[in-house]
């Protein structure tokens, strides 16, 4: 229960932070437009999320973190496709239901964080968007 609630929950609160922070400060219609730059932002805490979820390797969780945000940063900025929110999602999934079951290295728990970071994302942009 304790790695489901490390690995899960918090990546997802912090891609609530991150989504409601750049929609408040950036214009929607400027290009790249709240979600890429909330994915690159996830960079500048991924130390943060190393910490509290007790990840290991700073360094190696925000490559981990790194390679998916800033692969779905370039799809986003692309444009919004079915891709940009069902893959990241059913990833994510896949990896909340298998890999808890054992010690990853922390690039692998990046990855993994990376994931909910970027399956979380639409979600919160909509209650975002609606809340304000």
């Amino acid at each position: 229960m304790d790695l489901k609630f490390r690995h899960v929950m918090w990546p997802s609160v912090f891609s609530f932070v991150l989504i409601a922070s750049t929609v408040i400060i950036v214009d929607e219609r400027m290009p790249p437009g709240p979600m890429s730059i909330a994915l690159l932002a996830s960079l500048l805490t991924a130390p943060l999320l190393c910490v509290l979820t007790n990840s290991g390797n700073i360094k190696e969780h925000a490559i981990g973190v790194g390679v998916v945000c800033v692969s779905m940063a370039i799809f986003w900025a692309l444009g919004p496709n079915y891709f940009n929110m069902a893959a990241p999602f059913f990833v994510w999934i896949w990896q909340c239901a298998t890999w808890p079951k054992k010690s990853h290295p922390p690039f692998r728990y990046g990855v993994w964080h990376g994931f909910g970071i970027s399956a979380c994302l639409l979600p919160y942009a909509v209650l975002v968007e609606k809340l304000i």
